[in-house]
């Protein structure tokens, strides 16, 4: 079952797209204008290929997150920049 309170739900199409160099990069400087904005808010905004960007910027180390485990699918997970 799937834990709506806790978890962000699923739609297929947050898998599947990917973000442009220059999407990443407009995600990045809305993370840095808004630090610790929770992953629940970047959903709304409806952001091209998110869940991709996330995990994109967090292995290169440009992103952290609150909890510390990079579980981008949790409504209450906030983003940081790493710096």
């Amino acid at each position: 079952m799937w834990d709506t309170k806790a978890r962000i739900p699923f739609e297929p199409s947050l898998l599947t797209e990917r973000s442009t160099p220059a999407e990443r990069a407009r995600l990045l400087s809305l993370i840095v204008e808004r630090p610790g904005i929770a992953v629940e808010e970047l959903h709304g905004m409806r952001i091209p290929g998110l869940f991709a960007a996330l995990r994109s910027l967090h292995r290169a180390g440009l992103i952290r997150t609150d909890p510390a485990q990079p579980r981008f699918f949790e409504r209450a997970t906030r983003i940081y920049p790493a710096a």
